[in-house]
């Protein structure tokens, strides 16, 4: 709380001390302020000049006290009160003398928006977050656009459980920030995933936690968003898709998702790739289990994955020939996903390449998937999202691809 304190000051003691220097001047001359009120006015000002803050509020007190006063003479007090309030930082007392002002009519139009900004930081001091909203909507309305003074609005409604208000306020901030060309703070995102939650728009959420994961990968960002896909009713093809990409960024982290996916592999006839996903596993220690059972269940698929990675690799010369004599592209992209498969990617690029140019691919979107992970694992990131952009016939596919390229240009995993 100090620290916003702190900010909060920093900024309102420009803005205050301006108002209280043009009130120095021509506001305690005698022909706008009488001389009943202008005394003890300008022995305040007195007051303030040597940094005498009480005395300056008593004298101050003295010229309230004055009966009849204009209205001029009341927004003058206000603006001396409030300036010498916010100096002991009393932020709920000069919020209340400066929100009178603004409603005087004696502000001037040109000092509005500066006003309302500063009700807005006094009142979020003071954690009075309905005067926040209140005030902060009248500042939007009225064509407000400071983005920090956007999220404490935000923030304010949120607190208050206005979820929907929240969002709309902060997602006005995050559009600000980006059409600026600025980074949007993850904990802006975080607050808005939290609101669409609550508000049960898993869409709206999803959404987010995509934008954070690609501004911030983090794994916990990653795990909670591929746990979201995961949940989803999917293909096989999708769900292995899904596996490999938690395996990219570092979120494949039980032995059931290693197991599935290995399954998932050798059901496809991808056994080196399934050779690995079982080394992986056993090297992050995720099959390290007590149960007896559990472990020689982990051994079987560890050795079926074996076994069958050593009889495809010498099927590889096979293969080559087969996808030398065939028409198609098919031949190629069978060779590519092998040589993918055991992590001959250079190779694996040349052969899905050459078999997407030839055409009659069974599976475009899966060819061209496998393709930019050989890229992805080339460091040729620019080749690979070329790859994943070309996934467009399966929504579920392409939607995997997005994700892939959000690994690409975040340099996750």
């Amino acid at each position: 709380m100090t620290s916003v304190i702190s900010s909060i000051r920093r900024g309102l003691v420009l803005l205050v001390a301006a108002t209280a220097m043009v009130a120095a001047g021509p506001a305690l001359s005698q022909d706008k302020i009488g001389a009943k009120v202008g005394k003890p006015m300008k022995a305040a000002q007195e007051a303030i000049e040597k940094k005498q803050w009480d005395q300056a509020l008593a004298r101050i007190a003295e010229a309230d006290a004055v009966a009849g006063k204009s209205a001029f003479e009341q927004y003058q007090i206000n603006e001396f009160k409030g300036y010498v309030l916010l100096q002991q930082r009393k932020y709920g007392e000069v919020a209340r003398v400066y929100e009178q002002n603004l409603d005087s009519g004696k502000l001037p139009p040109e000092q509005v928006d500066d006003r309302l900004k500063a009700l807005v930081q006094l009142n979020t001091a003071v954690k009075n977050y309905p005067k926040v909203t209140q005030l902060g909507e009248r500042w939007i309305k009225a064509g407000g656009q400071d983005v920090e003074t956007r999220v404490l609005i935000g923030q304010a409604h949120y607190l208050q459980k206005d979820y929907k208000n929240a969002v709309s306020v902060m997602q006005g901030a995050i559009r600000s920030t980006e059409q600026a060309g600025g980074r949007v703070d993850e904990n802006w995102l975080q607050l808005v995933r939290s609101a669409q939650q609550n508000l049960g728009d898993t869409e709206g959420a999803t959404a987010t936690l995509e934008k954070l994961v690609r501004l911030y990968p983090k794994a916990e960002y990653w795990d909670y968003l591929l746990s979201l896909r995961m949940r989803q009713k999917n293909t096989d093809r999708v769900q292995l898709n899904l596996l490999r990409v938690a395996r990219q960024v570092g979120v494949l982290n039980n032995a059931e998702e290693y197991v599935e996916m290995t399954e998932m592999l050798l059901e496809v006839g991808l056994p080196g790739e399934a050779r690995s996903v079982m080394e992986a596993g056993y090297q992050a220690k995720a099959f390290e289990t007590t149960d007896k059972t559990r472990a020689d269940r982990y051994k079987r698929r560890y050795d079926d994955a074996k076994a069958a990675a050593a009889r495809d690799q010498q099927s590889l010369p096979a293969i080559e020939r087969d996808a030398q004599k065939a028409p198609t592209g098919q031949g190629d992209v069978a060779l590519g996903l092998a040589y993918g498969s055991f992590g001959q990617y250079e190779k694996a690029v040349a052969a899905l390449s050459n078999g997407l140019k030839k055409g009659g691919v069974r599976d475009v979107d899966q060819a061209q998937i496998m393709l930019g992970i050989a890229n992805l694992e080339l460091d040729r990131k620019s080749d690979a999202i070329k790859a994943f952009e070309e996934v467009k016939a399966d929504p579920q596919m392409t939607d995997v691809a997005r994700l892939w390229i959000i690994v690409a240009r975040s340099g996750a995993g």
